[in-house]
């Protein structure tokens, strides 16, 4: 490496990388093991040093020549390109935010010789790589809807309890009065508490859900595995709305139950139309443990 050092120091002080000078670099480069990641170094940073200079042409040859013998000819992964090895060489060609010629040349070598080659090579200018980073950044609006959400759910969870604060009440005078019909109300009171209870359960989640799949994962929930809960498992929007599928369900069946309570039953039909939504619902639930069990399996 002495000599190598020796070379780029005597081509930085001419300013020009001349063909004796890559002759020489030629017989220091291969003179004893091959192209090692320091000798790659020292040949990046003399084409960044001197890319816009009139070198000879040989020059660009040998550092395309060099660079694609370090990449493909080690004994790690001959032939290919590791994870290892592209990000070194995408953090070389991107230096600067922009691909020179000696740069486009290189890559084109590459995809030629090389048996695969690795998405992260595949250059993007600093224009397109800031429109990505903007367009990256916009999932933050989604944060409206995670405060939107929250605040509903928290308003819809106070309501709920003022209702049960109301049942409780009724329940008392239920009590002290004995009025026909007052225990069907009573109960009224508290079914429509507790549908407003699901649908701020549905809102929390949608919430939860949309900060962990556009913003971040929740660190408080994920420093233990065992300690996330079943309904904050989401990795996808499908699983979102599997989560909010569960709980719609359960409204649909409180508000199902609750307009069973307030409806008249005059004659045999109406009978008929309850047994027949039972069994509707019954089915549904049925299919909902199919669909959680095969799911797991």
């Amino acid at each position: 490496m002495n000599i190598l050092d020796e070379i780029k120091k005597s081509i930085l002080d001419e300013g020009v990388i001349t063909e004796k000078k890559v002759i020489m670099l030629r017989e220091a480069l291969y003179d004893d093991g091959g192209i090692t990641k320091e000798k790659a170094n020292i040949l990046f940073e003399l084409k960044n040093a001197f890319e816009n200079n009139s070198n000879h042409a040989s020059w660009e040859t040998l550092f395309i020549d060099s660079i694609t013998n370090f990449l493909l000819e080690d004994d790690d992964s001959p032939g290919s390109i590791d994870d290892d090895e592209a990000q070194w060489l995408r953090a070389k060609i991107q230096r600067d935010g922009r691909l020179s010629r000696i740069d486009k040349a290189l890559l084109e070598n590459l995809k030629k010789q090389s048996i695969n080659f690795p998405e992260i090579l595949h250059y993007k200018n600093r224009h397109v790589l800031f429109f990505e980073t903007v367009l990256y950044s916009s999932r933050f609006v989604t944060f409206l809807a995670v405060i939107g959400s929250l605040l509903a759910s928290v308003a819809l969870f106070v309501l709920s309890t003022i209702r049960v604060a109301e049942g409780l009440i009724d329940s008392v005078k239920a009590i002290t009065t004995s009025e026909n019909g007052a225990i069907e109300h009573v109960i009224a009171k508290f079914v429509s508490a507790i549908d407003g209870y699901l649908f701020s359960t549905v809102l929390f989640i949608f919430g939860m859900g949309i900060y962990e799949l556009f913003i971040s994962k929740i660190d408080v929930v994920s420093k233990r595995k065992d300690s996330r809960p079943n309904w904050l498992m989401i990795g996808s929007i499908d699983d979102l709305k599997s989560s909010l599928g569960k709980v719609i369900l359960m409204i649909l069946i409180v508000s199902f139950f609750e307009h069973s309570l307030n409806m008249k039953y005059e004659n045999i039909s109406d009978l008929l139309l309850l047994g027949v939504g039972i069994i509707l619902i019954s089915a549904a639930l049925f299919l909902t443990h199919v669909h959680i069990k095969h799911k797991e399996k």
